[in-house]
């Protein structure tokens, strides 16, 4: 399919992709509340850049499917054809006549119905014309677009000037309570009489003139926040993105209606940052009504104060949080769902009316996005291998590929006990991953992107494997597939040409000989291309030549690991020595890993030296490892001799884990004795972990026990403890085991370990019993602060217990610590009274003090007006002191400053004020300052100046430091 018919159709079908997206946009917005302005903007934003997406992508797809030769086989037509009655297809086969029965069988399965191919008919032909009156609109509106473009860069240097330096100052105080970072401009104008921003790097705010008269100066500072708002938020970026979509999309009523949404969103994102910066909602929408008196049209690329629907605006501002608007009724939402995703199913048959008959489905569908174009099967797969592969490049040539497939298929190995696929091009999704490179298994859960090759090929699924080289027109090597030949495979809508099947004599050749051609990141998938091979003594002395080569690590990696695969003596030789001697530490690695898997059992004695002779540590932990997986005595006598006297306790540990994972438990016995009689702790604590992992119930409480109580160690107690949520089977017996170490072992940390593990491991009534006769008996305090803290961890079934703690306990760090769990895992509204009792009542300071600090940490409005209720009322003054401090941490910077001043106003206890004082001066951004700087000039408490005066000499904030100097000039 030509561009232009490719065009116009991407326009055509954005008529019903553009209403689905705005009737999603409509459903969702209804069902949201009003005030989630940000989650509504991020929506109404992301929508409109769908819209963009949708017709391009509709066009690129339309104009790469329609590119078959007339000469060709479509691969729509192997797709759908029967692979039991198919007939092979080649580049030699004749034209099959119209009448013929597979043509017949072909076009019943392709041809659209009658209405389809009528309005493909009505369509066709005007899609010029379409293209056309779209490309005349696109230019007459970006006239418009460049016009107000230029207007907007006149607004910056006509009728301005610099405004007067107090408006100047409360622009930067405004740009630094909001972390506005960028130096943004402040001009008065004669040219526009509403506040705007103009810009993005560079960005200019331009103040009416008669705003600087007709508006207070609270209104004026609301309304340049405003603007700052929309300076932070980058808004200008967004809305020239946003009229340029515009512009290309014109036609789509749905467009302009997401934008409008887009631009009355984006308002109420920024009254919300000025509401919350100013705290006064009525002060911020009298500004906006009394703008609107001086409103005048604005360009499209500036933001104005008044953008937007003011009446919603101002309506949204004064009602209640909690309050919602239903556009429309919930049975119509629901009905709007219905129609889009009726749209939505029809779409998937609307993509016939894109093209002609015969590729109409292969443009639909979502796996011809991955098939080949064109397949051309070898017609004598009996010739030799290299002709074949000739053929296929000279086939090429006369088609004018760039870049193809030439694949072929070859014998499963006998020693290949699982499918497998190499292809690092393709990414392979499973439950919450997606693995790409190399993958051996059976792969039960996880979705390949491509076709299945039978079809394709004339075969049938098998395990055979398939070979797959990615060729570019100057014959090098660009990808390399090999895979299980049921697996599908993503040809990216590339050309297959296909070989038919080959001998491992045939194929070994072929490929060592693109090893050269091949890039050098692929060529570590040439090496799997020879090492899937089944004929082991072919390929070993390849794989050994290049491991002793001085090709790049990861390919000499590459051949160790296959010649793992393959039981031949020279493999294991060339292994063994590789894992000692190969400069490369990941070759020694994969050499010895490569040893362990090899099945010779020349590869046993290979793999038992090198565990215990390498130099290379982390070549004997693969060595160790390996060893797991052979089946004889030697290799568990090995393990045990390397668990008790290797140099490196690392490995010591892996060989005691390989013990645990031996076939048939043949290792358990000695990671019994290991985990009882081992000289290092670290080695028992590791036999200790696999005694858990692999005995049952019945054995592994018993075991665990006794070295809970007899080790010397109180760290393999621990792990011996918590262990014990790890053994399979009935869990009734590590539980007993468990609740009696929480109760009477004699090491507190071991106790502390059993609390939290009971915990985890059975959170029931039974367990809260346990935990609360531990909290109110324990002899340790530390034991008791833990079982208080697994009581909260419980979760709705432990508070109860908890909150008895905090009000009874006789220990005051006990009640601290319930008291903190209280802040972290109750519900906030119970949390809440119970800590403002606590904080007002208890006679215990330090219980007090930390109860006002849980409340700072509840983050609840609620919760800070308590706060400053304590700091205000006489009382403790340490309590005092502490709401103090928790106030100015926890409230904004003008909360804070109000609450502080009318502390310094009142009468309070010397301490008070120096809390005051110390606080003012820790307020974010030096909002204290001045307060700090009135407190020292005419506070009426001699003391309390003097320590301001002080705390301001102290300070690095220029006004500060200028007050004192200016003090210490007075005579």
């Amino acid at each position: 399919m030509n561009a232009t018919h490719a065009l116009g159709w991407a326009l055509v079908h954005f008529l019903w992709q553009g209403a689905a997206l705005a009737i999603l946009l409509g459903i969702a917005l209804t069902l949201m509340r009003a005030t989630a302005s940000r989650t509504r903007y991020t929506l109404s934003l992301l929508t409109l850049a769908a819209m963009l997406v949708a017709p391009v992508a509709t066009g690129l797809r339309l104009h790469r499917s329609g590119r078959a030769t007339p000469t060709s086989v479509s691969t729509n037509d192997l797709l759908r054809s029967d692979v039991g009655t198919q007939p092979a297809i080649d580049s030699e086969s004749p034209a099959l006549p119209t009448g013929s029965p597979a043509t017949s069988t072909r076009d019943r399965s392709v041809a659209p119905a009658s209405s389809v191919a009528w309005l493909q008919g009505l369509l066709t032909p005007a899609l010029p014309w379409l293209v056309v009156v779209w490309a005349a609109g696109v230019v007459l509106l970006s006239i418009r677009l460049a016009h107000g473009w230029i207007a907007t860069r006149r607004l910056r240097t006509r009728g301005t000037c610099p405004t007067e330096q107090s408006l100047q100052q409360v622009l930067a105080r405004l740009a630094a309570r909001m972390r506005v970072t960028r130096p943004v401009q402040l001009l008065e104008s004669l040219l526009v009489e509403v506040p705007a921003v103009l810009g993005w790097l560079r960005p200019v705010i331009l103040m009416p003139a008669s705003a600087l008269t007709g508006l207070t100066p609270q209104q004026l500072e609301v309304l340049l926040a405003h603007e700052l708002a929309h300076v932070r938020r980058y808004d200008y970026v967004v809305n020239v993105a946003q009229c340029v979509i515009e512009t290309l999309l014109f036609y789509h009523p749905a467009v302009w209606w997401v934008s409008r949404r887009v631009r009355a969103e984006r308002e109420h994102c920024c009254d919300d940052l000025v509401v919350q910066l100013c705290g006064d909602r009525h002060l911020y929408a009298t500004a906006l009504v009394t703008m609107e008196r001086l409103r005048s049209a604005t360009p499209r690329l500036a933001l104005a104060a008044t953008d937007g629907a003011l009446l919603s605006r101002v309506k949204r501002l004064l009602m209640p949080p909690t309050a919602r608007v239903e556009l429309f009724p919930r049975w119509a939402a629901a009905a709007a769902g219905v129609v889009a995703v009726t749209i939505a199913l029809l779409a998937t048959r609307s993509d016939r009316l894109t093209a002609e008959p015969v590729e109409s489905a292969a443009a639909a569908a979502d796996t011809t996005r991955s098939a080949p174009d064109t397949v051309l099967r070898h017609p004598d797969p009996t010739q030799p291998l290299a002709q074949r592969w000739e053929w296929a490049r000279t086939q090429a040539r006369q088609l004018g590929k760039r870049n193809y497939w030439i694949g072929y298929q070859i014998s499963r190995p006998e020693w290949l006990e699982h499918s497998v696929y190499i292809d690092r091009g393709t990414e392979v999704i499973g439950h919450n991953i997606t693995l790409s490179g190399r993958l051996f298994g059976d792969f039960q859960g996880l979705m390949f992107r491509g076709v299945r090759l039978a079809p394709l090929t004339g075969s049938a699924d098998s395990d055979d494997i398939a070979i797959l080289f990615g060729v570019d027109q100057g014959g090098k090597v660009t990808q390399v597939h090999v895979a299980s030949m049921y697996l599908p495979v993503d040809f990216r809508g590339r050309t297959l040409l296909w070989l038919g099947r080959a001998t491992d004599a045939q194929s070994l050749p072929l490929v060592e000989g693109l090893f050269a051609s091949a890039q050098p990141d692929l060529r570590q998938d040439i090496v799997a291309a020879v090492g899937i091979h089944g004929t082991s003594d072919a390929v070993v002395p390849i794989l050994i030549r290049w491991l002793t080569s001085r090709e790049p690590t990861d390919v000499r990696s590459q051949a160790a690991e296959w010649l793992g695969f393959h039981p031949r003596a020279a493999a294991v030789l060339a292994l063994s020595r590789a894992a000692r001697n190969d400069p490369a530490r990941d070759v020694r690695r994969e050499a010895a890993e490569g040893l362990g898997d090899n099945t010779l059992p020349a590869a046993t004695d290979s793999a038992i030296a090198v565990a215990r002779t390498a130099t290379d540590p982390d070549a004997r932990r693969e060595a160790v490892e390996g060893l797991g997986q052979k089946e004889n005595d030697r290799a568990v006598t090995a393990l045990v001799a390397i668990a008790q006297s290797d140099p490196d306790v690392d490995v010591q540990r892996e060989a005691v884990e390989t013990l645990g994972e031996v076939p048939d438990g043949r290792g358990l016995d000695a990671v019994r004795d290991i985990a009882r009689r081992h000289a290092r702790s670290d080695v028992r604590r590791e036999a200790v972990e696999t005694l858990g992992e692999n005995l049952k119930a019945a054995d592994a409480v018993p075991t665990l026990k006794a070295i809970a109580t007899g080790d010397p160690d109180p760290d393999v107690q621990r792990k011996a403890i918590e262990t014990l949520v790890d053994v399979h089977g009935d869990r009734g017996a590590a539980l007993a085991a468990l609740t009696e170490f929480a109760r009477t072992h004699p090491n507190s940390d071991v106790r502390r370990s059993a609390i939290e593990t009971v915990g985890h491991l059975a959170p029931t009534a039974e367990t809260v019993r346990l935990l609360s006769s531990i909290a109110a008996g324990d002899r340790n305090e530390d034991v008791q602060r833990r079982a208080v803290e697994t009581l909260g961890e419980i979760g709705e079934l432990g508070l109860p217990a908890v909150i008895d703690v905090a009000r009874t306990h006789p220990n005051g760090d006990v009640r601290r610590k319930a008291i903190e769990t209280i802040g972290e895992h109750a519900p906030p509204a119970q949390a809440l009274d119970l800590l403002s009792q606590i904080a007002r009542r208890d006679p215990n300071p330090d219980v007090a003090r930390k109860a006002v600090e849980a409340l700072g940490e509840l983050h609840d409005a609620r919760a800070l007006a308590l706060v400053a209720s304590i700091a205000r009322a006489p009382g403790n003054t340490d309590v005092r002191r502490r709401a103090i401090e928790t106030y100015g941490e926890a409230a904004s910077p003008d909360s804070a400053l109000a609450l502080l001043k009318s502390l310094l106003a009142a009468d309070a206890p010397e301490d008070i004020y120096s809390r005051v004082l110390e606080t003012l001066e820790q307020l974010e951004g030096g909002a204290g300052i001045p307060a700090l700087i009135d407190a020292a000039r005419s506070h009426p408490n001699r003391e309390v100046r003097a320590d301001a005066l002080r705390r301001l000499a102290e300070s690095e904030d220029p006004r500060a430091l200028q007050v004192f100097d200016q003090t210490l000039r007075r005579p």
